[in-house]
């Protein structure tokens, strides 16, 4: 596997990126774009800054996708999001909007390399990358497929109460549990307290929440435009008309393993007749093997642990035979 840096910019802000192709091949590649969700922060898909300033184990998600990927013929372009690795800080956060400007200028970047056929590159999106792969859709015609997966559908206030009321739930059913939850997820605990109050404020247009507890002040951000129906993700899908791979965990904890088939329902409903569907058993959020019993795959949920465990062989399987049909 070749390494070629790529440095491009968005909004004058200068992103690092990174081509991935299969070496000795001299006709130009298809290659697929791989976007960030809310757990992948570098190239390589790592979450390396998390809200309490604990290390989360590395699970190189977008790099094990590249080897699997350039194996079968493909090139993949992923980069460090802003303030991560190479790529330079912005002033401010722009939330998703900005994120979506930042893939709208991979991809261009991504199209303009001698390496890469511009007229076979597909865009797979991860988790919140699912929502920005839409956004990007409304914009750029030329993509030639879509792999969305483990992508919200529903309304962003349930996918919170999803995530974080278990979380304060779960801390109240035992003293022992309320000190494991502190030890390895305050952040989630902290959101999970003061849940309606965070969702009430995001709607009325606050980005950045303080909220204290047991003496400490944890300062939140959420972006709310995914609260105003333009920007809910269900109003996202009808912009994607090329063929589509909606791929989702069966055991999926961050988002529910329905929404995959919301998913799938609305890109035919909008006439997309190219939508395939696949649920990868016993794989996780992240296409990770989950732990036997379900205290055990919640524990690792909320510690992240969960990064540890080896990817579903099925699930690269099923990624690369959508690409070769498609590409």
């Amino acid at each position: 596997m070749g390494e070629k840096p790529v440095i491009f910019y968005s909004s004058s802000l200068r992103l690092a990126g990174v081509l991935r192709y299969p070496v000795g091949i001299k006709d130009p590649l298809p290659a697929v774009l791989l976007i960030h969700g809310s757990l992948e922060q570098d190239r390589d898909g790592n979450l390396l800054s998390r809200p309490a300033g604990r290390p989360s184990p590395k699970k190189n998600f977008f790099l094990e996708i590249s080897k699997r990927l350039v194996s079968e013929g493909f090139a993949t372009f992923s980069w460090d999001r802003r303030g991560i690795g190479d790529s330079e800080a912005p002033l401010y956060d722009g939330g998703y909007l900005q994120d979506a400007e930042d893939a709208i200028a991979a991809y261009r970047a991504l199209s303009s390399l001698d390496l890469v056929d511009p007229e076979r590159i597909a865009v797979l999106g991860q988790s919140a990358g699912v929502y920005t792969a839409c956004l990007l859709a409304k914009r750029e015609r030329r993509v030639r497929a879509y792999i969305l997966q483990g992508g919200l559908y529903r309304d962003y206030a349930e996918m919170m109460i999803f995530n974080y009321r278990r979380v304060a739930e779960y801390a109240a059913q035992s003293p022992e549990n309320l000190q494991w939850v502190e030890d390895n997820d305050p952040v989630g605990l902290v959101i999970g307290l003061n849940l309606q109050s965070l969702m009430e404020r995001a709607r009325m247009g606050e980005t950045e929440h303080c909220f204290s507890y047991k003496g400490k002040t944890w300062r939140i951000r959420h972006d709310p435009i995914c609260y105003l129906p333009e920007y809910s993700p269900k109003n996202q899908f009808k912009y994607i008309q090329k063929p589509v791979l909606v791929i989702h965990g069966a055991c999926d904890l961050n988002v529910p393993v329905e929404d995959a088939l919301m998913i799938e329902r609305d890109l035919k409903e909008h006439g997309n007749d190219n939508v395939e569907l696949v649920i990868i058993q016993n794989a996780d959020h992240s296409f990770q093997q989950i732990a036997e019993s379900y205290d055990q795959r919640l524990r690792e949920r909320m510690s992240l642990e969960s990064f540890r465990r080896p990817y579903r062989e099925d699930y690269f399987m099923a990624v690369a035979s959508f690409l070769k049909r498609w590409l």
